[in-house]
């Protein structure tokens, strides 16, 4: 990389961490009222409000990226613009292209990142928010031991013995107490599934009934079980299926494909997941038209309205062709790319124009 590489390089990435940072602490902020108001609920405390909020801080990142790099251009390299910098480097010969490669590379190195939140850091730190935030329910319990883990509900039980990430849970027993505390039915199953709507799919399952005095065993493949456990032990159990890494919520679509169950919108989702770098090289691609289309000065703060205004659009936009997508059952690989592609075909076409 050159000397003008890396001071472009240099500006992007001194705008970027600045926008960054405002925007963490304002979600975080946002984040943390949302989680004081729980506080007194159960045993959730304030202490556990800001734990959450640490545990949440990569997830926002994440988010936050795609509008960080439009941001980091109109910021970092508008300052440049303002001080003729970029009519110089054109004057000696730079295309727009060329300019503008500096900030492709660091756009690439940011999607190794991103790539290792997403598989290494979000799923495991949103099982422990969600752990934290099962506090809020008073009738939440769990507890590990070397047997595994122990939940309760009323005089009903859930004993896991092993949680695998991508919302599979492994050596379960689900003991039901009657009303004289005596223990009326056992289901041992070798593997859960956790569905949707409170449904539990067990696998390779024992029941056992005791309820009439005597003992009687039934063997099951599967059975699908609605739970008894609040939304907020769900959760603690496993990692909501929307912060699962790629591999994992991929595993998880074979899983409910191998039981005819419906997969549509979680593949939505996956392929949202794996669009995100698209997005992030269209939002920085788009941020260049701005910066060599003018010849007159521009505030930071009029480029911090623009980009804004351009984030808040995408990510409606994003959105609703994602609601779309899963509302009308449409194929979920176009439409997961469609905002990010459009975006970006927008962004290089006002850049060749712009030349």
């Amino acid at each position: 990389m050159s000397i003008i590489d890396r001071f472009i390089a240099r500006n992007f990435l001194s705008g970027a961490s600045i926008v960054l940072m405002i925007l963490l602490s304002l979600f975080a902020f946002l984040t943390l009222a949302e989680a004081l108001e729980d506080v007194g609920k159960g045993m959730f405390t304030t202490f556990d409000a800001l734990t959450i909020v640490g545990y949440s801080l990569p997830r926002l990142m994440l988010d936050l990226l795609p509008v960080t790099a439009l941001l980091g251009v109109l910021i970092g390299l508008g300052a440049m613009a303002n001080n003729q910098e970029l009519t110089v480097l054109r004057a000696a010969g730079y295309s727009v292209g060329r300019i503008a490669w500096p900030v492709v590379e660091v756009v690439i190195a940011a999607t190794v990142i991103v790539l290792i939140l997403q598989f290494f850091v979000v799923p495991d730190l949103e099982l422990s928010a969600a752990r934290v935030r099962a506090k809020t329910s008073i009738e939440t319990t769990i507890v590990s031991d070397e047997g595994g883990s122990w939940t309760r509900s009323g005089n009903r039980f859930v004993r896991i013995g092993q949680i695998i990430q991508h919302g599979e849970l492994r050596d379960v027993e689900i003991f039901a107490l009657g009303e004289d505390a005596q223990l009326e039915e056992v289901m041992q199953a070798t593997s859960v599934q956790v569905l949707d709507g409170g449904q539990w799919l067990l696998r390779d399952v024992t029941v056992t009934d005791l309820s009439s005095g005597e003992i009687t065993e039934e063997h099951l493949n599967s059975k699908v079980w609605r739970s008894f456990l609040s939304a907020q032990q769900t959760s603690a159990l496993i990692v909501p299926v929307e912060a699962m890494a790629p591999l994992a919520l991929y595993r998880y679509i074979r899983q409910l494909d191998e039981n005819d169950l419906d997969t549509h919108r979680y593949r939505v989702m996956l392929w949202q997941q794996l669009s995100i770098p698209i997005g992030l090289l269209a939002m920085a691609l788009l941020g260049f038209p701005f910066l060599l289309g003018s010849g007159r000065a521009i505030s930071a703060g009029q480029r911090a309205a623009i980009g804004g205004s351009i984030g808040i659009l995408f990510y409606l936009f994003e959105q609703m062709i994602g609601h779309f997508a899963i509302l009308f059952e449409l194929s979920p690989a176009p439409a997961a790319f469609a905002p990010d592609l459009v975006l970006l075909t927008l962004a290089l076409v006002i850049l060749r124009r712009a030349r």
